[in-house]
């Protein structure tokens, strides 16, 4: 991989992150009161080939997430990460995705890909829905879920089953 597509991730899925969070942390620290939701990955805690730009960035949101809830916590704020399994998406669902999984076609169909897709999961679907990881933030924002915060949120289709504890 060269510099530039390295970096571009980077950019993207980590400082992109701390950017946003740095931008609404003064009026929730003058409020004395947040919820910040940042979206990582099940790559990000386990790491795959031919992605490692994107799974390095996905990591990195997760140490930012609970190093900054240890910040900001006295100001009642929480800060969480959702890490998804492969979602229906375009990110997903493209040519380039499906070849990751399936290198040895010319032109894998998203037909051909789901089965690789599904062998991720314990649940055996290919991909969750985009409402799915919408609602764990949702709770993550909740009144119900004011005393979350440092952690890491797997809506992974059983994906996270076979990660360490």
């Amino acid at each position: 991989m060269d510099d530039r597509t390295w970096q571009d991730m980077i950019d993207t899925n980590l400082t992109g992150v701390f950017h946003a969070i740095r931008a609404v942390l003064p009026t929730m620290i003058d409020q004395g009161a947040g919820r910040i939701v940042a979206t990582s990955s099940m790559a990000g805690k386990m790491g795959f080939a031919n992605i490692a730009h994107y799974c390095a960035a996905k990591w990195g949101v997760i140490g930012l997430v609970k190093s900054l809830a240890q910040e900001v916590a006295p100001n009642g704020i929480t800060v969480n990460a959702i890490c998804p399994t492969t979602v229906n998406t375009d990110m997903i669902q493209n040519a380039a995705a499906y070849r990751l999984f399936l290198p040895d076609l010319a032109e894998p169909t998203q037909a051909d890909a789901a089965p690789a897709f599904q062998s991720l999961n314990a649940i055996p679907i290919p991909w969750v829905d985009p409402v799915d990881i919408s609602n764990a933030m949702a709770f993550l924002c909740s009144d119900d879920a004011r005393y979350i915060t440092g952690e890491t949120i797997a809506v992974a289709a059983g994906q996270n089953a076979t990660n360490a504890a």
